[in-house]
């Protein structure tokens, strides 16, 4: 009898343990009001089902004041958002004290997607004003999203922690504005040749070279003519030597004349 009670026993403690470890996210959640339509969310997008697959989990619970437009976004999108509300690790507020000098970076269920791209699939945590502060790890993601109180927790399987408003993680909604910086870097390069219009303006230069050769060929004819017009008042001012001499003998010959008829 000993021998087989003893196999039973054993059986028992296993299926115990197992059902232990289990956990079931929407009924725990359902004891708690505050929270209820952030539960019909983990439920509308199946991601409950996902979370009691979990053996280690952290949920961080959105208080239904602070759900905003959570409720009203198509299920594929509000399960994204809801996927970085869940931690791939046990974390309660005993565990946080023991973080409170540093940042913590969380990995999220949206990690585990596969479809997180910049570190959409983590979290930051730091402490911050006596209490915890959460957000997305993303560059220039905001760390806003406040502890409010622990929900309750099962060490060390699953624990609920009330956070103040929804962790915005950039690109869940829509998509991640891309880094535009590059395309003008590339472009640059090609309007900074102004170089290789330069030989065109030197080639352009001679042409005025021509044009000032023009007059320097005109020059000579203008200096050929101005000798040819001024030589003939030249020749008809000088009396040539033969009018001279008629003129000295007609004199002579009249001073001749004047002697006789005086005499």
């Amino acid at each position: 009898m000993d021998r087989s009670i003893t196999p039973l026993l054993c059986i028992f403690l296993l299926l115990s343990a197992s059902s232990a470890a289990a956990f079931n996210i929407t009924k725990i959640l359902s004891q708690y009001p505050d929270y209820s339509n952030f539960n019909d969310l983990l439920s509308k997008t199946g991601l409950a089902s996902d979370i009691n697959t979990k053996a280690t989990i952290t949920v961080l619970a959105i208080p239904n004041g602070a759900i905003g437009d959570l409720t009203s976004k198509s299920e594929n999108v509000a399960k994204r958002i809801l996927t970085t509300h869940v931690v791939l690790d046990y974390f309660d507020s005993k565990k946080l004290e023991q973080m409170k000098d540093k940042t913590t970076k969380l990995t999220t269920m949206f990690q585990q997607s596969g479809n997180a791209v910049q570190d959409q699939g983590f979290l930051n945590v730091t402490a911050k004003d006596n209490t915890f502060v959460f957000g997305s790890a993303v560059k220039g993601a905001q760390l806003n999203s406040r502890l409010e109180k622990s929900v309750m927790s099962q060490p060390y399987n699953i624990s609920i922690l009330g956070i103040s408003q929804p962790i915005v993680t950039p690109g869940l909604d829509a998509p991640l504005a891309p880094t535009s910086a590059p395309a003008p870097k590339a472009n640059t390069p090609k309007s900074s040749p102004p170089t290789a219009e330069s030989p065109d303006v030197e080639a352009k230069a001679p042409s005025p070279s021509k044009q000032a050769a023009s007059p320097e060929a005109a020059s000579p004819s203008t200096n050929a003519d101005s000798p040819t017009a001024d030589s003939p008042p030249s020749d008809a001012q000088a009396p040539s030597p033969s009018s001279v001499g008629k003129l000295n003998f007609s004199f002579g010959l009249f001073v001749v004349l004047a002697s006789i008829i005086i005499a």
